[in-house]
């Protein structure tokens, strides 16, 4: 009881204090930085012309870098109007969780008469969003606009807890609800995949979709399917990029440092309900101050996202477009979602949200938790397309045969891309060259 007091009061000190705190920081520095680049952008303008006819001066090359990303594209623009502004039709649909949680889903399409006979949804990773598919935003380089082009529907799905899903039935206002972020990886398999895939097939008419996941989008996937492999049958085939049934092998040198010190557990069980689920507010401003003072921000965002998730290679994503990538993302989690992940690293098997024995005992009738039913996939013979890259630290290559070994066979396909980190499959801008053309044609094999 005393341990449930100081979870309330941590709670509501995060959300009342620290919060408000946080973005009072960010607003006075975000503030100084615009105030200080328009004026020494005036003061340079009172000496355009004598920086025109020296072109090589230092103030004149000032005067270039200030203006060059203004109005810092990308930053100020919600992320759907992004989408309408490229040239697609956009629908932005709400769904209903059998336990009551309205998630969020968006379809891209270009031709209304949709061709194809498969829809497509695509699930994003762990702390991403349906944004995170469109971090390029260019019709040649985004996969969701490309499979647009060739006459796709395309379904960009979110989970539960992330910033486009923050709403549930019972709850007015879930920002505030400590019941509303008690949900964790278990809740993302039983409820959402089910009711994405429901939906779609619902709204579209059509008899199977295709599932596209990235990460945690393939394991809630797994995971619902080795409890209910009967459901293969709404699937047309499954693509999995990163894909994660095990973790055991994880090898970030951030994720490490905080499993061994339990860091995820011990901000949990305080009572903080969630990672990174920022207000629009907050994110435009990091975006902003990523244009406004690229050498400190940028920098240093990119920086925390190489700890989090490895080493892309700086030519594998446009530097220049960061400020936008970080205004609109991460989608954030659950903070019971990320701890049950650190319970997969230790475990090194994919299980049930470790209560302490105890609790596990009144939940589950035994001390320790239960692995999902993982070889219940030797029966899940739909088509099976993986790519993992050679650089990826969060899944490695003895983790994913451990995952293969798990999975029948016959209808599956791997393939390894080189030199990709663990985000390089969504934001890399050669994996319209080095990756989506084989998922184009696996798809296009799956349309009959």
């Amino acid at each position: 009881m005393n341990f449930q007091i100081i979870q309330t009061i941590t709670f509501y000190f995060f959300i009342w204090v620290i919060k408000p705190i946080a973005n009072v920081g960010l607003s006075l520095t975000y503030y100084s930085a615009y105030i200080a680049i328009h004026l020494t952008d005036y003061v340079l303008s009172l000496f355009v012309k004598e920086c025109e006819s020296r072109n090589q001066t230092f103030l004149h090359k000032l005067r270039k870098i200030l203006n060059k990303h203004k109005p810092y594209q990308g930053v100020y623009t919600q992320a759907t109007d992004i989408i309408s502004d490229q040239g697609y039709n956009f629908e932005s649909h709400k769904i209903i969780t059998e336990d009551g949680y309205i998630l969020t889903i968006w379809r891209i399409y270009k031709d209304a008469t949709h061709p194809h006979p498969h829809p497509i949804i695509m699930q994003h990773g762990l702390l991403d969003s349906s944004w995170s598919w469109l971090i390029n935003n260019d019709k040649k380089l985004t996969l969701p606009y490309i499979l647009a082009e060739q006459g796709y529907d395309v379904w960009l799905a979110n989970n539960r807890g992330n910033k486009y899903c923050i709403g549930h039935t019972k709850f007015q206002s879930v920002n505030y609800n400590q019941q509303y972020w008690d949900c964790s990886f278990d809740d993302l398999a039983k409820y959402d995949f089910k009711a994405i895939v429901l939906y779609v097939k619902s709204v579209t008419q059509r008899a199977k979709v295709i599932y596209l996941g990235h990460s945690q989008g393939t394991t809630q996937a797994f995971a619902y399917l080795s409890n209910n492999i009967e459901f293969q049958n709404h699937l047309k085939c499954f693509i999995g990029l990163g894909p994660a049934m095990f973790i055991s092998n994880l090898r970030s040198t951030f994720l490490q440092w905080a499993i061994k010190l339990y860091i995820f557990e011990l901000i949990y069980y305080l009572g903080i309900p969630y990672f990174f689920v920022f207000d629009d507010g907050f994110n435009i401003k990091i975006g902003a101050l990523c244009y406004m003072i690229p050498s400190i921000f940028r920098s240093f965002f990119f920086e925390v996202t190489n700890q989090l998730c490895g080493f892309p290679q700086k030519n594998k994503i446009d530097l220049n477009r960061f400020g936008n990538m970080v205004a609109h993302e991460p989608g954030g989690s659950a903070s019971k979602n990320i701890v049950q992940w650190m319970q997969f690293f230790r475990s090194k098997q994919l299980q049930y949200f470790d209560y302490g024995a105890s609790q596990n005992l009144v939940l589950y009738g035994q001390r320790d938790p239960p692995p999902y039913p993982v070889d219940n996939l030797k029966n899940f013979t739909i088509p099976k397309y993986f790519y993992l890259g050679t650089k990826d630290v969060i899944t490695d290559t003895d983790d994913l045969g451990k995952m293969l070994n798990k999975l029948d066979q016959t209808h599956m396909k791997v393939e390894f891309i080189d030199d990709y980190a663990h985000l390089d499959y969504v934001w890399a801008v050669d994996a319209h060259v080095k990756l989506y053309p084989s998922i184009l044609k696996n798809i296009k094999e799956n349309q009959n």
